[in-house]
């Protein structure tokens, strides 16, 4: 009885043991941070909206859905947390039991004899104590590697998404640019030929235009 007893109080004390410690966040003061005298204000920010909110142009929309969903990095981005969320749900499964089986048959004759049927059922069940924390780092291994794949993707994502507004954005302008550079065209040619006309009426003022006015209204010309 007292080895019994002896023994359960080992095990006792070697299920206290732990090589890692858990971590304790310390306490973060934060009144005051931004100074004396500022009132911290709405903790909301453009991170926390999603892309169709922030982008609200129909065509913009649709160019960055085909973006999202043809985008090579993005797709591998994904596949990390996916697999990182496999490694996870592996990690919680190694608490429980395990249990094998491992059935065999074999047929044996000798001398053209009728053929002899065995049948073996081998099984065999396991479960792992995590008495040294070994389980438990692995699953927090595995959720930060969950995390920082989880952040990995949006961090793509967020990239995507950039590059194709500000791409649609830059050809916006240039359309802008083109337009308006179309129309001082337009202005130009008018006042050329109310210009020729009024040379045409007198003829001092024509030579100074030949020299200047043909040079403005080709520099403003869109090419």
């Amino acid at each position: 009885m007292r080895r019994i007893l002896t023994l359960f109080g080992a095990a006792l004390l070697m299920a206290g043991c732990s090589v890692y410690r858990p971590y304790v966040r310390p306490a973060v003061q934060a009144d005051g941070l931004y100074g004396p005298g500022v009132a911290q204000g709405d903790t909301a920010s453009i991170a926390t909206l999603h892309w169709s909110e922030l982008f609200t142009d129909p065509d913009l929309q649709a160019l960055i859905r085909i973006g999202l969903e043809n985008n090579t990095d993005l797709a591998v981005a994904r596949l990390r947390v996916e697999q990182a969320e496999a490694t996870l749900m592996a990690s919680r499964l190694a608490y429980l039991p395990s249990a094998t089986l491992s059935p065999q048959g074999q047929l044996s004759s000798f001398d053209g004899s009728k053929p002899a049927k065995t049948y073996n059922i081998g099984a065999s069940a396991e479960w792992e104590l995590d008495i040294f924390g070994r389980l438990t780092n692995s699953k927090r291994r595995a959720k930060a590697a969950l995390l920082q794949s989880d952040a990995y993707c949006q961090a793509v994502q967020t990239q995507v998404v950039s590059a194709i507004a500000n791409a649609y954005y830059n050809l916006l302008l240039m359309d802008t640019q083109l337009d308006i550079n179309r129309r001082t065209a337009a202005v130009w040619e008018d006042t050329c030929a109310h210009t020729r006309r009024g040379c045409a009426l007198a003829r001092p003022t024509g030579l100074p235009w030949r020299r200047r006015g043909p040079a403005n209204w080709l520099s403003t010309r869109p090419y």
